[in-house]
């Protein structure tokens, strides 16, 4: 699935007062690397594109949350299909009238109880027993980023920065001691004020 970058690069340049062109491939590989930690760190995709998902089913569990979200419309699910043996392409989807989504939080609710047990057993769980094609994430585009969720936008390019800055010395950070010296710290980890930002944004795990 295709990566979308959470900011641009003209926008990071104007921020840190670049005019040039012969940083931009660092600058882009920065972009992307954050992108996809901002992505791992809300545990949901940014971008909005068709998706084919499995997803474990318990028994008398009547609710799915799905990875990418919001979703624009009800019909953006284009079919949710239960099979325990896998065979998804013998089996028949669930009738739209039997299932409700949540369009912000991508939950998906069942009227009805799909299994009562796995292999004869009501505690078991069945692993990827329920495929959901849909379409969902947060924006379709950067430029849909960087107008519906600036927050996200900013904390990417505040992370990229930071990392910029630190782009010579990535595990130390210079300390006086006397003429020289210098310390050695950790990776660059988040900013708080990233984490933050991004913190509204993170997926809620509920057994899906």
């Amino acid at each position: 699935m295709a990566l979308l970058d959470a900011t641009t690069k003209a926008r990071v340049k104007a921020l840190l007062e670049i005019t040039g062109t012969s940083q931009d491939t660092v600058l882009d590989s920065y972009i992307t690397i954050v992108s996809q930690r901002i992505e791992d760190f809300i545990d949901r995709p940014i971008h909005q594109t068709s998706r084919t998902e499995e997803y474990d089913l318990r028994p008398r569990q009547t609710k799915l949350f799905l990875r990418a979200y919001p979703l624009t419309a009800q019909n953006q699910i284009s079919s949710i299909k239960i099979a325990l043996d896998w065979d998804y392409a013998s089996a028949a989807a669930v009738d739209s009238s039997d299932y409700h989504v949540d369009l912000d939080t991508g939950t998906i609710n069942l009227n009805y109880i799909p299994i009562t047990n796995y292999m004869g057993n009501n505690l078991m769980t069945a692993p990827n027993a329920v495929q959901v094609v849909y379409t969902g994430g947060l924006a379709t585009s950067t430029s849909n980023v960087i107008a519906n969720y600036p927050a996200i936008a900013s904390a990417c390019e505040q992370q990229v920065i930071a990392m910029w800055r630190r782009r010579d010395q990535p595990m130390q950070k210079a300390t006086k001691i006397g003429e020289y010296g210098a310390t050695i710290e950790g990776p660059l980890r988040f900013l708080p004020d990233v984490v933050e930002a991004l913190m509204p944004y993170r997926r809620q795990r509920f057994g899906a």
